[in-house]
């Protein structure tokens, strides 16, 4: 009988396990300030910054660094050919097909965002921007804010896979009062949208903030805003005076040169500054709703710790081959910043069609939470010991929602999810 019993605790255990799921989906995003592409004020003709070689540089540098997601700043906002040739003539080339582009957004700046993304593993749900402050005053750019979803290999089947929303941003330069006060204003406009439109799932904000320090008003607006639930998150948690400090050199992404700024068009005094952030909410800090951050992927593309206050390429800079150096320094006065992120995906194996997704796990609380889909509301849920005796049950009446406190001391705790077509899944509950 206990032979017996044994064999039943390790096939009952195997089947829990094989029915977790996939592996996650590891997506790349990568913010980018390419330094007037297609823009000529005075101070930066095209025979400064020849837009030609820029889209060579840009296609070398993407293809390196082979992100799913890209942002870029300071591209031309008075022709949409800007927008459109950096798909054409820096992505979508030498027989690549997979990137698409959204829409181009502006208030009548000079320079506008663009945003590209991978279209095999991501797609667009909508997209918009943020163009006023909170008193209805004209913001510096407009901010976009793109809707994306996961292209899980079962969509047709459930469509209840993993969104998230984009803002990117290129906020007002220098270090003025009114530059200062500026920032404020496009921070909280930010936050503003995210408590109108109710955005609570899954949200990042990407680009060139242009703050030397986390104790600007602006960067405090999105770290420390008064509803704390929808606050964002610095990945790596470094606050402090950025600008010209060696403690943060490994984060600073500007610039790239200390001298030969051709007149002026770069910005020289070498790597000095963190203007280039990815922050994120909650949600994606503790992987609450299907995406999480890689702690330790924030990276600076061309930056080696080694180049404080000097240009990328002097000394030498092995961190990157020297091909990808040339085009970094030759593209921008800014560095590329780029994070990983884990995607949930939906089941596997060769019953998933049969199978239903779902997902357990514990939050930073301790709460356990559970996550099914749109399709199992009106089911039941069943937590059960390893022998298959039902602790406890319920009505799932929502999807996503924290399961009752269920002791998990005594060992491995199963959920059983069964939707109204009567179709099962069994996953473990985390300990």
């Amino acid at each position: 009988m206990n032979t017996l019993r044994l064999l039943f605790f390790n096939l009952f255990f195997l089947c829990s396990l094989v029915s977790l799921g996939q592996d996650p989906v590891r997506l790349k995003a990568m913010t980018y300030n390419l330094l007037n592409y297609r823009s000529y004020p005075s101070y930066c003709p095209s025979s400064s910054n020849n837009p030609i070689a820029k889209e060579g540089y840009l296609y070398e540098i993407v293809n390196y660094a082979d992100p799913h997601l890209l942002v870029c700043n300071e591209i031309d906002g008075y022709n949409s050919t800007a927008h459109s040739r950096i798909l054409t003539h820096a992505l979508n080339i030498n027989g690549e097909t997979r990137w698409e582009k959204t829409d181009l957004y502006t208030n009548g700046s000079s320079l506008v965002n663009g945003i590209y993304f991978d279209k095999t593993i991501l797609g667009l749900k909508s997209q918009g921007s943020i163009t006023k402050d909170i008193s209805n005053q004209n913001l510096v750019r407009a901010i976009d804010v793109c809707e994306f979803y996961y292209k899980d290999s079962l969509l047709s089947v459930d469509p209840d896979t993993i969104f998230f929303t984009l803002f990117a941003a290129h906020f007002k330069a220098g270090s003025s009062t009114s530059d200062i006060n500026a920032r404020d204003r496009e921070t909280k406009a930010i936050m503003a949208y995210i408590n109108a439109n109710s955005i609570s799932e899954n949200y990042f904000l990407a680009g060139d903030l242009n703050m030397k320090k986390s104790q600007e008003i602006g960067f405090q607006n999105l770290l420390n805003y008064s509803v704390s639930s929808t606050r964002f998150y610095d990945p790596e948690n470094q606050p402090g005076n950025w600008n010209n400090n060696y403690t943060f050199r490994n984060l600073h992404s500007q610039s790239t040169r200390n001298g030969a700024t051709n007149n002026g068009c770069f910005a020289g005094g070498g790597l000095d500054d963190r203007f280039d952030h990815w922050l994120f909410n909650d949600d994606i800090s503790t992987g609450n709703s299907g995406i999480s951050y890689i702690s330790g992927s924030l990276s600076v593309l061309g930056n080696d710790g080694l180049h404080f206050n000097n240009s990328i390429n002097s000394p030498t800079n092995n961190s990157v081959p020297s091909n990808i150096l040339t085009a970094l320094y030759e593209m921008s006065d800014h560095l590329p910043v780029s994070i990983e992120l884990d995607i949930e995906r939906l089941q596997i194996g060769k019953d998933e069609y049969s199978n239903i997704p779902a997902r357990a796990w514990k939050d930073l609380s301790g709460a356990l939470w559970l996550s099914v889909s749109q399709s199992s509301i009106g089911g039941m849920w069943y937590c059960m010991d390893m022998l298959g005796r039902v602790i406890k049950k319920g009505v799932i009446t929502q999807s996503r929602f924290i399961l009752p406190a269920i002791d998990t001391k005594s060992g491995i705790i199963l959920i059983r999810i069964q939707n109204r077509k009567n179709q099962t899944r069994t996953i473990r509950l985390p300990l």
